[in-house]
């Protein structure tokens, strides 16, 4: 009898800490330096297998947890737009006003932002990405550098419920969750650090 394949493990990685100016423009945020150093660390203390290749957001914060991983790991990046982080508007406005926007749209999945994606699309976004990445990498590790956002909306997908903003605030920056897949995804624990 075949023993089925080895699943595919999915390393989903939360960037590290970014400086947040004062008017959002998370298309600019790039990592502090504890940013740095949350990613780096935790790239040291690693203890799974090592990814194969570490794919990011092409958003600076990302591409930067990525590129510090890449250099500790020694694997390739590959940037993948499917992963870009959703933002309740592109405008450049104050964080409170962005904060506002943001709420409404936690309060209602269907509201969508300036270039027309709500947090239903974005689910649907992120979930085909994280699936084409485990069909690419079928029985391999792959670690996905990203963000809070896309992964709380995701895990609550396969966890069967729906995400809140309460979630993706307790994703600590710098931390990573195992997800396996084999003929479906399953959450292997919680973020750590």
């Amino acid at each position: 009898m075949d023993e089925p394949p080895p699943p595919t493990t999915l390393f989903l990685l939360r960037h590290g800490e970014i400086d947040r100016p004062p008017v959002a423009q998370f298309d600019d945020a790039v990592l502090t330096e504890r940013g740095r150093e949350q990613v780096h660390g935790m790239a040291l203390r690693w203890k799974h297998r090592t990814p194969d290749v570490i794919y990011c957001s092409p958003l600076p914060r990302s591409v930067e947890t990525a590129s510090i991983c890449a250099a500790v790991f020694r694997r390739p990046i590959r940037t993948m737009y499917e992963l870009e982080e959703w933002a309740a508007t592109e405008q450049d406005v104050p964080q409170d006003v962005y904060k506002g926007l943001e709420r409404k749209s936690w309060a209602d999945f269907d509201f969508q932002n300036d270039s027309g994606e709500s947090l239903n699309h974005a689910t649907v976004r992120i979930a085909s990405a994280l699936t084409e990445i485990t069909e690419r990498h079928a029985g391999r590790p792959v670690m996905v550098a990203g963000h809070a956002i896309l992964f709380a909306l995701f895990i609550a997908q396969v966890q069967g419920r729906r995400a809140t903003e309460a979630a993706k605030d307790e994703i600590p920056f710098g931390s990573h969750c195992v997800v396996e897949y084999q003929g479906q995804f399953r959450v292997m624990g919680n973020w750590v650090l």
